[in-house]
């Protein structure tokens, strides 16, 4: 989980969901050399009962999902073209401040220059 920011009195409840599911809890700076990971991730096995709740709640992980889904069962023929539709539909790598600065505009984020 990435936060801009997280409440002290949301701490505890960030600890139970690292402890209970693994769950990695990094503290997003619009610098990125700035973000803190606050809880380490730990591998789980996948809950699908909650990954399919996520994906009636939310339209983009349901895509996110399917997009996944599709690159895991392609059949070898099929793969480029599934990496390539996950590619279009993920946001780029930015490289630069000044890219990272024009996304957190257009995004309405907070960055340290606003």
């Amino acid at each position: 989980m990435v936060a801009f920011e997280i409440s002290r009195s949301l701490m505890d409840e960030m600890e139970r969901l690292n402890q209970s599911f693994g769950i990695g809890i990094i503290e997003l700076n619009a610098n990125p050399f700035e973000s803190k990971i606050l809880f380490q991730s730990r591998y789980k096995e996948l809950d699908f009962k909650t990954i399919d709740k996520l994906s009636k709640i939310n339209i983009d992980f349901e895509k996110f999902i399917f997009n996944i889904e599709k690159i895991l069962t392609a059949d070898e023929k099929y793969i480029d073209l599934s990496q390539k539709e996950l590619i279009e539909f993920c946001d780029s790598y930015l490289t630069e401040d000044s890219e990272v600065e024009e996304y957190c505009k257009s995004k309405n984020i907070p960055s340290s220059n606003s």
